[in-house]
């Protein structure tokens, strides 16, 4: 199973560990039957039961429901239309502000703007990673409509704290749980927790249909504009004369095939989440005899899902620079992220307020900028990123406890050596 890799020059063991199929013959079967059917896709922008999608959408969404104890479901083609599909929803657009964490997929803010609304980001909690809600507050405008939240990594943000300051404020919350299904809060489901959750079938998730996503919400309006928004509802509204809902649709349909590929998945959701946490606690476990790694935390009543697993590396324990930790655990076999994302505001579009064209809607619909996105705003994401975080994948199948084990052992390894790690660093900077 091990095989030698070179750490400059310097043989090691590295461990190879190929990204896991999840796909078994119950989701080939599946496929194969919609195939036969013909039909791949069953919905109609008119109205009429066509309008919601075919017998596989449908059941699908029953059993989202069903399983994570939700009364509505709405699958559309990925979570980022599902983003954008709740914002929508929320009837969220130009001159409207929604507050959302900096330290997150792209998309998380994207759909905020995709309305026509200014994301406003609030800093992190340095030991969640998710919004910190004593940030909250103070970025709170007139002009702020909801509050979109990323339960990232796999743990749940502080919703409790963040549902009650959004109901003293009159705020919709959303809860981007791409990374989280199955987590939990006090048993309560991850993603039903706020007015609308969003659920990623995105190829790369603890559960897939190569592409899709899935929208939850106890609230019968908001999932009629759902529906609405996912199948061109003007078209519907232009036919009732219903001026009080405004819905602007798009085609965020799910085709049968994925339908049918999401319903098998699900039925094993809860197999690979415990395969993902018996993996994680003992990586949790092993890290508390290890210095300057600080490893998962999970607060009381909160269940994780482990997307990926977040380390926090202390730098001046290790007496190296993270860079040259992660590259050296690289060449054992574990490959390591160094940070997770850029934090948002930090990009060009964001820096220079340019989205769609030559102006710079839709940030001067605010006559008086909220926030400046510039270095500083969020010092805990930045320092998360730029110095801190490390994220391994390694709490997942077909990884074994066995690959935990070696995994500890590696980072063993690179602690005993790394004095010399450090004389190398010291060597390259001399040459550079």
């Amino acid at each position: 199973m091990n095989e030698l890799a070179l750490f400059d020059g310097v043989p090691v063991r590295k461990t190879a560990i190929p990204w896991a199929n999840t796909m078994g013959t119950e989701e080939e079967n599946a496929v194969v039957d919609v195939m036969r059917s013909g039909i791949l896709s069953d919905f109609v922008a008119v109205k009429g039961e066509k309008f919601l999608g075919g017998s596989r959408v449908k059941k699908l969404e029953k059993a989202f429901c069903e399983r994570f104890s939700a009364q509505y479901a709405i699958t559309v083609n990925s979570a980022t239309t599902a983003l954008h599909t709740a914002i929508a929803a929320c009837e969220i657009g130009p001159g409207d502000e929604v507050l959302v964490s900096p330290y997150t997929m792209t998309a998380s803010a994207s759909a905020i703007l995709m309305n026509g609304a200014v994301p406003i980001f609030v800093d992190i909690d340095r030991e969640r990673y998710t919004m910190d809600p004593l940030q909250i507050e103070k970025w709170i405008t007139p002009n702020t409509k909801a509050i979109l939240t990323v339960n990232i990594f796999g743990l749940p943000s502080d919703l409790p704290a963040i549902m009650k300051i959004a109901r003293k404020h009159n705020l919709y919350v959303i809860e981007d749980n791409a990374q989280a299904p199955g987590a939990t809060i006090n048993g309560k489901e991850a993603g039903t927790i706020a007015d609308i959750g969003v659920f990623s079938l995105n190829y790369h998730k603890v559960i897939h249909s190569g592409e899709g996503g899935v929208l939850l919400t106890n609230n019968k309006d908001l999932a009629y504009r759902c529906q609405l928004i996912r199948n061109h509802g003007e078209v519907i509204l232009d036919e009732s004369d219903d001026m009080d809902t405004v819905a602007l649709g798009n085609n965020y349909r799910m085709s049968e095939i994925h339908a049918a590929i999401g319903i098998e998945q699900l039925k094993k959701l809860d197999g690979f989440l415990k395969t993902r946490r018996e993996l994680a606690e003992r990586l949790t476990q092993g890290l508390k005899f290890v210095k300057g790694l600080k490893g998962v935390f999970i607060p009381k009543g909160y269940t994780h899902s482990y997307y990926v697993y977040p380390i926090q590396f202390d730098s001046e324990i290790w007496g190296i620079d993270r860079k040259i930790f992660a590259k050296a655990i690289a060449a054992e076999g574990f490959p390591l992220g160094i940070g997770y994302v850029k934090p948002i505001y930090l990009m060009n579009m964001y820096k220079h307020k340019h989205v769609y064209n030559h102006t710079q809607y839709p940030f001067n619909l605010i006559k008086k900028s909220t926030q400046k996105y510039e270095k500083g705003i969020c010092p805990v994401t930045e320092n998360m990123h730029y110095n801190t975080l490390l994220v391994a994948d390694v709490c997942r199948v077909p990884y074994t406890k066995d690959n935990i084990d070696e995994f500890l052992l590696a980072i063993t390894k690179v602690w005993d050596n790394r004095k010399a790690l450090e004389e190398y660093e010291k060597n390259c900077i001399c040459r550079t």
